[in-house]
């Protein structure tokens, strides 16, 4: 029988967004008390598992069990993935979720980014879990979602490799492989926004994580996230989050 995530009961889950790391930057050190999915789209991530090394390539998922010990001990190149936090039980069953495989995130990109829109938007949790739920079929059953272009992918490759360098519109459609109108229209049919308003909200989940997770100054902050002067950084936050990049660090630090 193989051994992997139980998909005959329904998982509890708490957390999922997208994760982009820096140049030279490695995995935390951890005991993780949740299990992680994660979805490596660019770039590789590495890490050890209780000494075990790990490394997951682009195009592949791995899940790291709650209890192990996770460790940086090797830099990662630069990976960028979605993950979601959850809680689940491993058994060896016909109807399961191997511990790791590879996938097409053309099939899978629409859901991530309804449910990062769902979180965002405070949506319910019915709404998200069934998003959730949608992403562990499509892993186990190849999906039923229909195919997407790659140029969301490739778009958030791009951007994610080095988030100070503002590329313009006309220079992504080059990238894609298209010409800027039918980029421009393409890529708001597929997310609801202009390439501008995606990036910016990417840029600003950037921000955010470096304002949990770095001991960097906010002007620096605004530098490493493509936004130049801090005033427009401070626009941007307050535009997207209502409050200030400050005021905001605080309440996610009380959370």
């Amino acid at each position: 029988m193989p051994y992997g995530f139980s998909l005959d009961a329904l998982p509890v889950w708490t957390d999922a967004s997208f994760r982009y790391f820096e140049k030279h930057e490695r995995h935390m050190t951890r005991v993780c008390s949740q299990d992680v999915l994660i979805m490596v789209f660019d770039g590789v991530l590495r890490f050890t598992e209780d000494g075990i090394p790990i490394e997951v390539r682009s195009g592949e998922y791995y899940i790291q069990r709650s209890g192990l010990l996770q460790e940086g001990n090797f830099e990662s190149d630069s990976p960028s993935y979605f993950f979601i936090h959850f809680q689940g039980q491993f058994k060896e069953s016909e109807n399961i979720l191997p511990i790791r495989g590879k996938i097409d995130f053309e099939e899978l990109f629409p859901l991530f980014r309804k449910l990062e829109e769902l979180i965002f938007s405070s949506g319910t949790k019915v709404e998200k879990a069934a998003v959730v739920y949608r992403i562990l079929s499509s892993l186990k059953n190849s999906s039923d979602v229909p195919k997407q272009s790659r140029m969301i992918m490739k778009v958030v490759s791009l951007v994610s490799a080095d988030f100070r360098k503002n590329y313009s519109v006309d220079e992504l459609a080059r990238e894609c492989g298209y010409n800027e109108n039918y980029f421009i229209k393409s890529f708001k049919k597929e997310t609801g926004k202009t390439p501008y308003a995606y990036i910016n909200g990417m840029k600003i989940e950037k921000a955010k994580q470096l304002l949990l997770n770095s001991d960097a100054s906010l002007a620096q902050i605004s530098l490493e996230c493509g936004f130049g002067a801090y005033i427009n950084f401070y626009k941007a936050f307050i535009k997207s989050e209502g409050v200030s990049p400050l005021e905001w660090k605080k309440v996610a630090n009380v959370c």
